[in-house]
């Protein structure tokens, strides 16, 4: 074989090598150079996460509350965007719904919407089942693994047995398993008992790739600590939400890395247990 063909063999056995490495960083949802490149200012007090999480990075004209209704608790009321860059289509539109409690108002409301609904709780004692023809549950939690985990917060103060094991699976497993792999998911709902913190580090850790199919994202974070008995005083909880368990410091990285990826500050609202952030997309709508 002559030194030319011998060349021209080399080079085209490494581009394959090199081609082959690039899909394969694509297919394992490792983070592209943007990420890497992503920096974000140190956090210094709780007035500046706040203000950060409080100020819209881009504006919806047209609102839509879901659940929240009548006798429904203040916070099953959630804010989807209507715009037309959401391109939100009656039979279309596809919700995902992690965190029910037996408070049904969200996802009765996105079902009148015209959207189909997969909610999850694996802590209502309900099995599997088909609750309305657009509306159909999950006895399944979503965290960073598959298999059982801990998960939640025990919402009685006095009992000491914070957490319990329940079954769990990874974002990018729960929307294959339902078929939706490739295709937009219009608006993802967590309610999850600071299982967000697991969840938002799986998904830009491993997942990147499934973030781009997410055009809202809607996270309710609750304002507490690591135990429940900082739950006793609202004082407490204050006075320590700045310390190296709160989840002040522990989702500050997180929004950053959101940005990163794409995704706006829609809307923010906040009571004295909670906030609840709505994310787009920026790219939503764009072939």
């Amino acid at each position: 074989m002559s030194a030319g063909r011998k060349f021209k063999r080399c080079v085209t056995i490494v581009g394959v090598f090199i081609l082959a490495s690039l899909l394969f960083i694509v297919d394992r949802g490792i983070p592209n150079p943007q990420e890497k490149r992503c920096s974000f200012p140190v956090l210094t007090s709780t007035a500046q996460y706040k203000q950060y999480i409080s100020s819209k990075q881009t504006t919806c004209e047209n609102w839509a509350q879901l659940g929240g209704w009548l006798a429904a608790p203040k916070d099953g009321r959630k804010l989807m965007c209507l715009d037309e860059r959401f391109d939100i289509q009656a039979g279309k539109c596809v919700v995902l719904s992690f965190g029910v409690n037996n408070e049904w108002s969200f996802e009765d409301d996105a079902e009148k919407l015209g959207c189909k609904v997969y909610a999850f709780d694996p802590t209502m004692g309900k099995e599997d089942h088909q609750r309305t023809p657009n509306i159909q549950f999950f006895k399944l939690g979503i965290s960073d693994v598959e298999g059982e985990k801990k998960i939640g917060m025990n919402p009685v103060v006095t009992d000491f047995n914070f957490h319990k094991s329940f079954p769990v699976d990874r974002y990018e497993n729960i929307v294959r398993r339902l078929g939706l792999e490739g295709r937009v998911i219009d608006y993802v709902k967590m309610d999850i008992e600071l299982s967000e913190l697991d969840v938002l580090r799986d998904l830009l850790d491993n997942s990147p790739h499934f973030l781009r199919n997410i055009n809202q994202l809607s996270i309710e974070i609750p304002r507490r600590l690591s135990t429940r008995i900082e739950l006793m005083s609202v004082w407490l909880r204050s006075a320590r939400d700045f310390g190296p368990n709160s989840t002040v410091r522990k989702f500050w990285p997180l929004y950053h890395r959101l940005r990163c990826h794409g995704f706006s500050i829609m809307n923010y609202q906040a009571s004295v247990l909670w906030r609840e952030v709505v994310w787009g997309r920026d790219a939503a709508g764009i072939p």
